[in-house]
């Protein structure tokens, strides 16, 4: 009798061991980590961290809110070819590129940070249209939404996904932005992104740094 109800007890805790889900690390460029290197309080106060639920698994996200890097320039021809307009621009070596993104309707995007981001637009548009060899996009995965920022605005779908894809492939809350040069070079915002005065200034400041 006690060896049977041993046997039990082992399988009982064999089940729950296969039954619960395994909790997955890693950072924004989906490298595995660990627990301890997660759970590390990051140098950038607006850091902060995802959890997604998986089928066998929770996967856990550290987040960088802002991101430096490079993409090819394939892929930099991809996204002038698809959403620009004027198929024959011309675009200069100095030319910078502003990507506006809305991944649609989520718990962050209330009617307040719609609202929000509309003033901000009708206050500094102009300021940002007068950056030299700045070209703006906006670009939106879901239009869920789309209708809080007014009519302003000139929103694109996001084709193919090439945005999302390549800068946000994970939901990051409120979209973001991103900032390129024409070498391919870029920096983004993921996460409760607001148009205003201080993107102007990082415009300026990414414009004249010298990257490799």
């Amino acid at each position: 009798m006690k060896i049977t109800i041993t046997i039990l007890i082992i399988c009982f805790c064999n089940f729950i061991s296969f039954g619960q889900k395994k909790e997955l690390y890693v950072n924004d460029d989906f490298e595995y980590i660990s627990k301890t290197d997660f759970d590390k309080k990051s140098e950038q106060p607006l850091d902060y961290n995802l959890r997604f639920e998986l089928d066998s698994s929770y996967l856990n996200v550290k987040v960088t809110r802002y991101k430096k890097g490079k993409i090819e320039l394939k892929v930099l021809d991809s996204i002038k070819s698809a959403f620009y307009k004027n198929k024959n621009e011309k675009f200069s070596d100095n030319e910078i590129f502003l990507i506006n993104y809305y991944p649609g309707n989520n718990k962050c995007s209330t009617d307040g940070y719609k609202s929000n981001f509309k003033t901000k637009y009708n206050q500094y548009s102009r300021k940002f249209d007068k950056i030299e060899n700045l070209n703006q996009l906006f670009i939106y995965k879901s239009d869920d939404g789309l209708q809080g920022f007014g009519n302003k605005i000139d929103w694109q779908p996001d084709i193919n996904s090439l945005i999302e894809k390549t800068f946000y492939p994970i939901p990051y809350p409120c979209g973001g932005y991103v900032i390129i040069d024409s070498k391919g070079n870029f920096i983004s915002q993921r996460g409760e992104y607001g148009y205003w005065k201080g993107l102007i200034n990082e415009i300026k400041t990414f414009a004249n740094t010298v990257y490799n």
